[in-house]
């Protein structure tokens, strides 16, 4: 097995007066992933199988009696327990010196009996570390919002691209798998969007920018919503971005006015506001959509529109911190270096009444 990042490395020009300072390279821009708390809620320290519980209103109180003695009621209050159901994920990766010793990294290297260590260098530190924690982020997204323990490839009767291993989804059941179990039980909190069952690419795409087809969605989503919800203090509208452009389109048509959308988190997520009601749009799920979820011909649900409460919308990790510590050693007796991570992972839907969901 090559070493991490030397797929890419040994692409570069060692020499010839290309770069030899490794500082000096330019990272190909990706989807950046602080944000990823604009969606739901993070629970540091879960703990698999630990329940959760709460209460909820008391029942109505308030009647009359003509009796000089009261009647004393033992009115109910609402309660409600769920739990956390986790899963561990491991990150391992292992880098050899001579897999790099013929490439650019020859210059950030050290010499002799040491040659081999690479902790502490411009290439653990600079090019491969950066790298790894943004694709722990990006794992993040993709296991609390695309995770389905039951995962399986198109070829197979499932969603998963052919070409991606379906071990990349099956650590944890994440918040999507969750809301569509919601709406299937309880059809009046889902919105249909039929272009997503249209029957190539361009007709998905082309669909949901009919006239009026948007606006349409986002007022029923809205409008008939439980009233607990559309009051709730954290209420979102979160979307992909092919609904946030089908929208922005429709309403343009419509009134000739554009959205007026605010970049967020250097351009990572957009929000605007339509009737009073703030809307986050997040091509990360789209990215992650057309990359995972792709039969060939056409995707997986490419529009989706969650309005919910953010606070009961949850993410589960056993760590202290959403990216626990980054073990990154040199093992003198392999003569390799290595990176590791193992944590765990899981989502929850706290008050399932206080989600509405559009696909």
């Amino acid at each position: 097995m090559a070493s991490t990042g030397y797929d890419f490395i040994k692409n570069l020009t060692p020499d010839n007066g290309a770069v030899t300072n490794l500082r000096e390279l330019l990272f190909l821009t990706v989807l950046q992933s602080e944000a990823i708390e604009k969606t739901l809620t993070v629970q540091p320290g879960a703990m698999h199988g630990k329940k959760v519980a709460g209460i909820g209103d008391m029942g109505i109180v308030g009647e009359v009696q003509s009796a000089c003695k009261p009647i004393f009621n033992s009115t109910i209050i609402d309660t409600q327990e769920k739990e956390w159901d986790l899963g561990e994920f491991t990150v391992a990766e292992e880098i050899c010196y001579k897999d790099l010793k013929d490439t650019l990294v020859r210059h950030a290297m050290r010499t002799k009996t040491s040659v081999a260590d690479l902790t502490g260098t411009d290439y653990i530190d600079i090019v491969v570390e950066p790298r790894l924690r943004e694709a722990l982020t990006r794992m993040f997204w993709r296991l609390f919002w695309f995770g389905d323990k039951a995962a399986k490839n198109v070829e197979a009767g499932g969603i998963v691209t052919n070409t991606i291993d379906t071990k990349y989804f099956d650590v944890c059941d994440g918040l999507f798998k969750r809301l569509f179990a919601i709406t299937a039980a309880n059809p009046d909190q889902r919105v249909e969007i039929e272009a997503n069952g249209s029957a190539n690419y361009k007709a998905q795409r082309d669909d949901l920018r009919a006239d009026g087809v948007a606006t349409a969605i986002f007022e029923d989503l809205i409008y008939n919503a439980d009233m607990r919800l559309r009051q709730a203090s954290d209420k979102v509208v979160l979307c992909t971005q092919s609904y946030a452009d089908a929208l922005a389109i429709d309403v343009k048509r419509t009134t000739g006015s554009e959205l007026q959308w605010e970049s967020l988190f250097d351009g990572f997520v957009s929000a605007t506001k339509f009737n009073g009601q703030e809307i986050v749009a997040l091509p990360i799920w789209d990215d992650m959509i057309a990359a995972f979820e792709d039969n060939g011909t056409t995707y997986n649900k490419p529009h989706r529109v969650v309005y919910a409460s953010k606070g009961t919308l949850w993410g589960g990790i056993a760590s202290a911190n959403v990216i626990e510590e980054l073990d990154i050693w040199f093992s003198k007796d392999d003569q390799v270096n290595r990176m590791l991570v193992r944590d765990e992972i899981g989502t929850l839907v706290w008050e399932d009444s206080l989600i509405r969901f559009a696909y």
